[in-house]
């Protein structure tokens, strides 16, 4: 894959936190999250509060801005649910589901397949096929989040609440019959 820009890094800062400490980012930490001046980082956050995917407000005690991730819009929603599905692709956790499982399906879901995702959030996936014993901390690793995976031969037995959730995730892989 090609090397990502600053700007692209900038974002992704975003995507694996939307919100940091429920607050937002001050301009220097982000600086020292990229790797990039602090001057490029202005350049690059006045960019994306022009593109509406962040929003900048003031701190009262110490008058300096913060920048936290407009998850009010959808365009947000959207690339961090494609920086997601790339993510999970580049792992290689879809090759070695496969390999190891053998599923009819695999979906996404829950806030992950959402865009609505914060750091402390897991990653859900349904796996139609029989239980296996995964190994998955390498891939919580790359992906810096925890891994729940759901197994079920028979998606028909599954609880109606549950049902919904996975109908209503991203298919990774597969076929999911529903009805």
């Amino acid at each position: 894959m090609l090397r990502p820009t600053n700007k692209e890094k900038l974002l992704n800062v975003f995507f694996h936190d939307p919100i940091a400490d429920g607050t937002g980012y001050r301009l220097r930490e982000l600086s020292r999250i990229v790797g990039v001046a602090p001057t490029s980082i202005k350049i690059y956050l006045k960019e994306l509060i022009t593109e509406g995917l962040v929003v900048v407000k003031e701190e009262r005690a110490t008058k300096y801005p913060l920048y936290a991730a407009n998850i009010e819009n959808n365009d947000f929603t959207l690339r961090k649910k494609i920086h997601t599905l790339l993510s999970i692709h580049e792992s290689g956790l879809m090759d070695y589901i496969s390999e190891e499982c053998m599923p009819n399906a695999v979906v996404l879901f829950g806030s992950t397949s959402l865009g609505e995702d914060t750091k402390q959030s897991d990653i859900d996936l349904f796996v139609m096929s029989e239980e296996t014993n995964l190994n998955l901390k390498n891939y919580e690793n790359k992906l810096g989040r925890k891994i729940h995976v759901f197994f079920s031969g028979n998606f028909g037995k599954l609880s109606k609440e549950l049902k919904n959730n996975i109908a209503n995730g991203i298919v990774l892989k597969g076929y999911l019959k529903i009805f």
